[in-house]
């Protein structure tokens, strides 16, 4: 009785390990995701994703002259803005993030990185604004456009 009890265990357990390795085999894509850097250059372009995929966006910016870039209010609902972070642009030619609270020297550029993770599929286009924060919206203020198109 005992040693078909530990048999139905061990056929339990084994049932059990290879339900775990299906599950991890055709898992969702989310565990695929992959992370799509654009920087300046790609201005005015187009980045395909799919859901569960993230979106970083490096720009270039200047706080010490209180310029900094800022999300659109009309920028996609598509996306949803998970982090910002910043990293020196001149010690750091790869743009690693650092933390917030490092405070670049004044007078000297920054890399702004916003990550942004898609909520639905669909199309829309990203929109960042380089403004003063306590500056109302001008005509001629510099945007950063990219048109997104979620899978």
């Amino acid at each position: 009785m005992q040693s078909e009890r530990s048999g139905r265990r061990f056929r339990t357990g084994q049932g059990l390990i290879h339900f775990l390795l299906l599950a991890i085999v055709f898992c969702p894509q989310r565990s695929f995701a992959e992370t799509k850097v654009v920087t300046d250059a790609d201005k005015g372009g187009d980045v395909q994703m799919k859901v569960g995929d993230k979106l970083e966006v490096r720009l270039k910016s200047n706080p010490s002259t209180g310029y900094m870039w800022y999300l659109h209010p009309k920028s996609t609902a598509l996306l949803k803005l998970s982090g910002e972070k910043h990293a020196d642009a001149t010690d750091q030619p790869t743009g690693q993030p650092t933390d917030q609270s490092t405070q670049p020297a004044v007078g000297r550029p920054i890399l702004q990185v916003f990550t942004f993770e898609p909520r639905r599929k669909g199309d829309g286009i990203l929109l960042l604004r380089y403004v003063r924060s306590w500056e109302k919206p001008a005509l001629g203020e510099e945007q950063f456009t990219l048109h997104v198109v979620i899978e």
